[in-house]
């Protein structure tokens, strides 16, 4: 029989809280890993899981308006604007810290839930020092996923400051733990894990081709930002290039932003491309389905999850520099590795385009590394590692 401190330990062990700053209705990677994680610790490890964040959620889209758990704002946890001059001087982090572990405790004084608190952001998020305090005061772990794009975000001081204090860092790829080794944080914090698909499964992409009206045309598809990162605008110019060998092709595009590249997708042909706003679970997956080639030459990824999906549905992908991505996307048999430049992503696309038997050869390896190894089995493994359980 267990005595009573060890059977409030084991509680302790069984609860968790997902912490962010803010809480993760939006569309976009990182909140639909918060919703699934969720998901799978109650459904596969029976564990208690609650949000918290510091703000309300933003760019809620329509179809996601519920979290799989109990989630609460706390109001009042400082103001941001302040924040953001004292992350700016190193000299003032240990004040910024104390400021925001002062104002957490006054919202959430009355806290009483017990367990450890998984963070995911970064320390420019700031609430980050506050979460670490509340869960200090719970006598708990915590455990951070911060999701670095090295020499973009998530690695300057401030952040680091916050991931030396944690009692675990997820990092994603051997290269984004051995960026913030060198940048000094200790090695045995880090717990490396990729991710599963975390799109709907089984869909046709039939119905979808139907729609938009071009049938058994040959297809590529973008889903990320519409922004230079994730290469967007070169994917575009490199599109007037495919045009010009394959003028049946079709670019799919989806995600946010992009305004200030309308005039590289007004002067392509009209009939060569369409917009599929920012697409709902549903039709993402149907993209990703209706799809022959999945292209994101993005330059910063922390892992690249969308490629993982669009294996999930037998396509091979093509991706750019981003060293993360490059990682665990074998070049010439799961995919292919580009160049962000216009030649360099027209030269594959042709390459898959003129030689579609190579196309389903690279997606079906591609399905075969999805499910042996970005599996939640796993990834709930390197969690439950990180979570000390």
């Amino acid at each position: 029989m267990h005595s009573p401190a060890e059977c409030g330990d084991r509680a302790r062990k069984r609860t968790l809280t997902i912490a962010s700053r803010q809480l993760p209705l939006a569309t976009g990677g990182l909140a639909a890993y918060q919703r699934q994680l969720a998901v799978e610790l109650i459904r596969r490890e029976n564990m208690a899981v609650e949000f918290l964040a510091v703000e309300p959620p933003g760019g809620a889209s329509p179809e996601q308006t519920t979290l799989p758990a109990k989630g609460m704002v706390l109001k009042g946890c400082g103001n941001r604007a302040l924040g953001m001059r004292l992350a700016s001087r190193p000299i003032f982090h240990p004040l910024l810290q104390a400021w925001i572990s002062l104002r957490f405790r006054q919202v959430a004084s009355g806290d009483r839930a017990r367990g450890g608190i998984h963070f995911v952001g970064t320390g420019w998020d700031f609430a980050g020092f506050g979460f670490l305090d509340l869960a200090r005061r719970r006598n708990a772990r915590f455990t951070i996923w911060p999701a670095v794009h090295s020499g973009q975000w998530g690695d300057d001081k401030i952040d680091l400051r916050l991931y030396r204090q944690a009692d675990a860092v997820i990092c994603q790829s051997r290269h984004e733990a051995g960026h913030l080794v060198r940048l000094g944080l200790d090695a045995e914090k880090i717990v490396r894990c990729q991710l599963p698909p975390m799109c709907l499964p089984g869909r046709e992409g039939g119905r979808l081709r139907e729609q938009l009206g071009i049938g058994k045309r040959p297809a590529v598809l973008f889903l990320g930002r519409r922004d230079s990162s994730k290469g967007y605008p070169v994917l575009l110019k490199a599109w007037e290039a495919v045009l010009c060998s394959h003028p049946e092709a079709v670019l799919l595009v989806s995600g946010t932003g992009g305004e200030e590249y309308g005039t590289l997708a007004d002067g392509l042909p009209g009939d060569s491309l369409r917009d599929l706003g920012i697409a709902d679970e549903e039709t993402k997956a149907q993209a990703l389905a209706a799809c022959d080639i999945f292209c994101l030459p993005t330059a910063h990824e922390s892992f690249g999850i969308v490629f993982g999906e669009a294996w999930s549905y037998g396509k091979p992908v093509i991706c750019g520099p981003a060293p993360a991505s490059r990682e665990w996307i074998e070049d010439g048999k799961t995919g292919l590795h580009v160049d962000q430049s216009p030649h360099a992503i027209a030269e594959a696309l042709c390459r898959l385009l003129e030689h579609p038997e190579l196309a389903v050869q690279m997606g079906a390896e591609g399905k075969k590394y999805q499910e042996s190894q970005l599996t939640w089995e796993k990834t709930l493994a390197s969690h439950l590692t990180a979570f000390g359980m």
